[in-house]
């Protein structure tokens, strides 16, 4: 080293020697001395351990003469180089379960700076924390002197940090959740020590200076054994992560249910306080936090609720003691919950739960449960009875308001009726008032009333569901000493009228009441009644009938009452007693007249005024005497009502003809009746009987027979008058007897009774059993068929009759007084089978015969068809004969010059002998082609020729003459007119070969009639004039074919 002038002292400073000298010795000192001392200490520090901190330079705050030049700058630079060396200085902490070796030397690898874990904590925290952090693997720790300690927190750089045990480290590793986890089943080993490490942690971790000192830490030790993990405090009260502290024995009971979130008891105040101060996720009790704790025990079981919200009121009364302005914020943190807790009558070990809100809305029947001894045995019995009723218990009801709720006062009666009102609409069974106190005991039921009445002025004041309530309750005093509800009172016009036994003693107030509570009851709208109302309905009506013994005293009553009120009364009410000794509409019963007695054979009883009321005269004037379109109705229901027993009455049947004889009159009243609509359907009307008489056939009587067994009243509806019956009796009953002319002129205007469907269907019925009807009966039966026909055609445009109804009697009018039975049964035909101006029949159609014949209108409504003939062709003017033609037929007459022989037979006739026919050459040649080709080609040689035909003689024979006239003479009509049609038809065609064009003109002309063109021929003649090329008779048939098409496809084809 450079040394002052003394020669002993380094150069330390300019003054006292050369610069050059001075920064020698700073280099020495820095880069020469100190490099060389870190490695010794390296050395020693790996022989000795710990030890070695003895012979480490002290800082420079430490030096006891700091402006020792050498002595300051080596630890300085010392310091320096240390917080910057990466030698292995430092020795670590041995493992927990290593024996002290104080007297061996240290073996264990050291650690360099970076790879170090400073622990400068004091020895207290230290022998706590480094044990734990060892415990969760941490053992790169070093524990170097206070005075090392102070050196390298000084001399450290900013290339090279310390890292320190310190809270924010330690809770960096509690993060971790696996370490985490391994701390507490470590700490679990030895419960008792657990909440005092517990806090001892806390509290270390807690001088952490920044807000999340534990955040992400699951270090909160909770009730049960569980953990919570730290978080920032929530802003929600229902937070899953929120934890509390209960303060009390109250609290931790209330706090209980949070499962899992009540904080472990052990935790000691000063870390509760700097977790709360921190603003972690603990929190102590507070009223605000019922209503989510309210959520959590509602899935508890109802025993366990009902002791929770026990001890929650508890609370609130100490809360509201506390900060009394707070109570109606509490009270409204919890209106919606349900936090009043009840058991419900009938419902055995079953509580309600509901919230302040349902409680005050009434719609359950809920009320405070008044269950104490001040009550009485009648009160009690009165709530224990009405069963569905909700009792909330009064530990479970705020102090404050269970006064208010009391059931003697007026708001606890309002809130009781207001329940009784609810448990119709909630309990199911429930259904009416009756049944809600159907197992109320009288002394409940006089309690009730106790209750109410002393209020009733107020609560008839109130809303409607209250008024409407108090209606219904059974609380008023009656006659009968029970009790009655106001909807069923009734008061009388005069108190003095309650004395009587007559009237339903258990819908009467107790007369001393009625007058004292009069207003009230007018608002809860009890009737007065008045003198007719209670005659009618109290002592008439409402009994139903009448006692046999008190029919005389009743009769007294009447008499008594008929001199002071409006005899109307005795018109409009049912104060009349009939033989059953009901009571009955004077107005309803009948005076017992011919026709009314017939009638209500069977009814007596109860269709007339008692025997014992019937000697009084002003009943009379009451009663039902004259025959009305009502009256007369009743009286036909009950004929067919007792028709309709399984075993009608031996009378019936007189009964009932007494009863529809008066139809048989003209009566003036009956111009008013409207009954005739409804009369028409009763089954009251005796039908004609099948009785075989001199002027009745036995085929009518027979089926008249068959009516009357089915049943012998029928509705009007069902029958016909006698009037119609001779166009009618086969389809419906006759009635007995012939209605006057009002009667039945009334009927028919509202229902026919005979309709064109009725007459066609007697038509099909004759028909269909013609070959019953003898011919004694033919004379009748054709006159009422007549009849018929002709109420056909007055009625036409009703008439609907079908092609295949078989309704039309086909026969000549001259036929009509000898007609045979055999004539009859074969003369029936429906309008399908008819033809209208035809002059023959065709197979099945036939024409019509003249009786049909005035009826045509009818008959062509009905679809009969008609023939509409063929347009004859004009016939050509007759030509005059030419003297040659003359001359040479009489040559052929005379058979003179003939030279030619015509030999022909009909093909389809081979055995039939030939016919001969001679002519002239010349003749033939000049007057067809189809000759002159016959003639020449054949035959050069002078001598009679011979030609044979195959063709029909009588045809050859026709136009042969023709040749020789020129004249064309109209075939006579014969019998057989298919046979000679077809003669005429090969001569026509004939005509075509020979090219004789006259005489197939003249023959056209001929067959162009109606004679000729029929439905069964018209085809045939289509064919064989359009064969022959005859266009103008084509003509008329495809004109004829158009017309008639129907009729021609259903006529037999004659070919």
């Amino acid at each position: 080293m450079a040394l002052q002038s003394d020669r002993q002292t380094p150069i330390s400073e300019e003054k006292n020697g050369p610069l050059e000298g001075l920064k020698w010795n700073n280099w020495v000192l820095k880069e020469g001395i100190t490099p060389l001392y870190l490695l010794f200490l390296r050395h020693l520090m790996r022989l000795h351990g710990t030890s070695g901190y003895r012979f480490w330079p002290a800082p420079l705050s430490e030096l006891e003469n700091p402006d020792d030049h050498v002595s300051s700058t080596i630890s300085t630079e010392f310091w320096k180089k240390a917080g910057e060396s990466s030698f292995d200085l430092y020795p670590q902490i041995p493992p927990l379960l290593s024996t002290p070796r104080k007297s061996q030397l240290q073996t264990s690898e050291n650690l360099s700076i970076k790879k170090t874990i400073f622990n400068f904590l004091g020895t207290k925290q230290s022998k706590f924390i480094v044990p734990l952090l060892m415990q969760l693997g941490v053992t790169n720790i070093a524990t170097p002197p206070p005075t090392i300690a102070k050196g390298l927190t000084k001399a450290t750089t900013g290339k090279v940090s310390l890292l320190l045990v310190t809270p924010v480290y330690v809770r960096d590793i509690l993060r971790n959740p696996t370490r985490c986890k391994l701390l507490q089943d470590h700490w679990k080993k030895d419960p008792g020590t657990l909440m005092s490490n517990i806090n001892k942690l806390l509290y270390f971790l807690l001088q952490d200076k920044s807000e999340d000192c534990l955040t992400g830490c699951s270090l909160l030790p909770l009730d049960g054994g569980s953990w919570g993990t730290f978080s920032q405090k929530s802003t929600s009260q229902t937070s899953r992560t929120q934890h509390f502290t209960p303060n009390t024995s109250l609290e931790r009971s209330i706090l209980e249910v949070a499962a899992g979130r009540l904080v472990s008891g052990g935790l000691e105040g000063i870390v509760v306080d700097g977790l709360l101060e921190k603003g972690m996720n603990i929190s102590p009790l507070t009223f605000d936090h019922i209503a989510s704790l309210c959520q959590l025990v509602e899935s508890k079981n109802q025993e366990y609720r009902k002791a929770w919200l026990v001890n929650v009121w508890e609370y609130f009364r100490l809360c509201v003691t506390k900060d009394p302005d707070s109570r109606d914020k509490y009270l409204k943190s919890i209106e919606s919950l349900p936090v009043y807790c009840g058991s419900v009558v009938g419902e055995q070990d079953s509580l309600r739960f509901l919230s302040p809100l349902v409680f005050a809305s009434g719609r359950l029947p809920v009320i405070v449960d008044p269950n104490i001894p001040s009550l009485g045995e009648d009160k009690s019995a009165l709530f224990q009875a009405l069963n569905g009723l909700i009792l909330v218990n009064k530990s479970t009801f705020p102090k404050t308001e269970q006064l208010a709720e009391s059931v003697e006062s007026p708001s606890g009666v309002h809130r009781l009726i207001k329940a009784i009102g609810a448990l119709l609409s909630t309990v199911p069974a429930t259904h009416s008032s009756s049944e809600v106190f159907s197992g109320v005991p009288t002394e409940g039921i006089k309690a009730l009333s106790e209750l109410i009445l002393p209020h009733i002025s107020k609560l008839s004041d109130g809303d409607h569901s209250i008024v409407n309530t108090l209606k219904q309750l059974p609380i008023w005093p009656v006659l009968s000493s029970s009790f009655q509800s106001a909807a069923k009172l009734k008061l009388a016009p005069h108190k003095y009228l309650t004395s009587t036994k007559l009237i339903d003693q258990t819908t009467f107030l107790e007369p001393n009441l009625a007058s004292k509570y009069k207003e009230e009851l007018r608002k809860l709208g009890v009737p007065e009644l008045s003198y007719s109302d209670f005659l009618n309905k109290e002592v008439g009506l409402a009994r139903g009938s009448l006692p046999a013994g008190k029919v005389q005293e009743y009769q007294k009553f009447i008499e008594m009452v008929y001199n002071k009120v409006d005899s109307n009364i005795f018109k409009s009410y049912n104060l009349a007693v009939d033989g059953d000794l009901c009571f009955r509409l004077p107005s309803t019963l009948y005076e017992s007249s011919i026709l009314f007695q017939a009638a209500f054979r069977d009814q007596k009883r109860s269709k007339f005024l008692h025997s014992g009321l019937d000697k009084s005269r002003f009943w009379r004037n009451f009663l039902i005497t004259d025959v009305s379109g009502h009256a007369y109705l009743e009286c036909a229901r009950s004929i067919e009502r007792r028709n309709s027993q399984p075993s009608p009455d031996d009378q019936i049947e007189s009964d009932s003809r007494t009863v529809f004889d008066y139809l048989r009159w003209d009566y003036p009243e009956m111009q008013s009746w409207s009954i005739w609509g409804p009369l028409l359907k009763i089954r009251f009307a005796p039908i004609q009987e099948g009785i075989t008489s001199s002027g009745q056939s036995q085929f009518r009587s027979e089926q008249k027979e068959k009516f009357w067994q089915r049943n012998k009243l029928v509705a009007i509806e069902e029958a016909v008058d006698p009037k119609f019956e001779g166009i009618s009796w086969t389809v419906k009953p006759v009635l007995r007897e012939q209605m006057g002319s009002l009667a039945l002129k009334n009927i028919t205007s509202k229902y026919s009774m005979v309709t064109p469907a009725t007459v066609i269907e007697h038509l099909e019925f004759l028909a269909s059993h013609r070959e019953e009807i003898t011919e004694s009966e033919l004379p009748t039966c054709i006159s009422e068929i007549t009849k018929a026909y002709e109420y056909l055609q007055e009625n036409i445009l009703s008439c609907t009759i079908q092609k295949s109804a078989l309704i039309w009697l086909n026969i000549e009018n001259e036929d009509i007084g000898e007609i045979t039975r055999e004539i009859f049964r074969k003369s029936w035909s429906c309008s399908r089978n008819l033809c209208l101006n035809s002059d023959y029949d065709s197979g099945e159609i036939k024409r019509v015969r003249s009786f049909l014949g005035r009826f045509h209108h009818l008959l062509r409504y009905a679809n009969v068809s008609a023939v509409i003939p063929p347009k004859p062709l004009a016939p050509a003017p007759p030509r005059a004969q030419s003297s040659i033609l003359e001359g040479l037929l009489k040559l052929r007459e005379r058979e003179l010059l003939l030279d030619v022989t015509i030999t022909t037979h009909k093909p389809t006739m081979p055995l039939q002998t030939p016919q001969t026919f001679k002519a002239h050459k010349v003749v033939l040649a000049s007057v067809s082609d189809y000759w002159k080709k016959k003639v020449t080609s054949q035959f050069e040689e002078p001598f009679i020729a011979q030609i044979e035909l195959e063709d029909d003689p009588s045809t050859i024979k026709v136009l042969l003459d023709y040749i020789y006239t020129n004249k064309f003479v109209d075939p006579p009509h014969e019998g057989n007119v298919t046979e000679q049609l077809k003669n005429l038809l090969d001569q026509l065609e004939k005509s075509e070969e020979w090219s004789l064009l006259s005489f197939k003109d003249s023959m056209e002309n001929y067959l162009s009639n109606k004679y000729w063109i029929r439905p069964e021929t018209v085809k045939s003649i289509l064919r064989s004039s359009r064969a022959c090329n005859a266009y103008r008779l084509a003509g008329v048939c495809q004109a004829y074919l158009t017309d008639n098409w129907a009729i021609v496809e259903r006529a037999p084809s004659r070919e």
